[in-house]
This record gives structure tokens, C-alpha cells and sequence, in this order.
């Protein structure tokens, strides 16, 4: 399983926690890949806060796994908040 590099913006704050998204049991026993997209807004204080699946294949399968990983994600502190920054999570078995 991957996640792809944030986007630019994302990198002006530094991120100080990250976490993957655990692989979904029923995906994996049933052989199931995709990947899922999240847009995030970080806070003043660099929380992740309105994390929503934008785009996800197959949908529905990985979305609770991404939200609950990238809603452990912290950055540093920035004087205001930073909308709609996206990350991709790949989900691949065996490599």
C-alpha cells in the first residue's frame, strides 16, 4: 500500500504525523485493489478537519480506512487554515 507525495501547498506546512490506512480485511481476503482520494482542510493549529472521499475505486471499499488514517495526520501551526488539499492512498496487494 502507498500514498502519493502531498501536493504543493501541503508542503508550506510541515506534516508531523502521518499515518497509512490499515488495509481493509475484507478487501485484502477478497483480493480487492483501488485506491481513494480525500480532500482535507488543515487547521491554524494543524489538525485535519472535513475529510471527504472525492474520488474511490472500487467506492465505498477503502473510504473508512483512508478518513480514519489521514484524521491521525498533524502539521505544524500556521497563522490561518489550508482548504482543499488532497491526498491519493493506493491500495495494492503483494507489492
Amino acid at each position: 500500500m502507498s500514498f502519493a507525495a502531498a501536493p504543493a501547498m501541503a508542503q508550506d506546512r510541515e506534516r508531523t504525523n502521518v499515518e497509512a490506512p490499515s488495509y481493509p480485511r475484507g478487501a485484502e481476503r477478497r483480493g480487492i485493489e483501488g485506491y481513494a482520494v480525500v480532500e482535507y482542510t488543515v487547521t491554524e493549529t494543524g489538525e485535519v478537519a472535513n475529510a471527504t472521499v472525492v474520488e474511490a475505486t472500487p467506492e465505498g471499499v477503502f473510504d473508512r480506512a483512508v478518513i480514519r488514517a489521514i484524521e491521525g495526520w498533524a502539521y505544524s501551526p500556521a497563522a490561518t487554515a489550508t482548504d482543499g488539499l488532497q491526498q491519493r492512498f493506493d491500495f495494492n496487494l503483494g507489492g
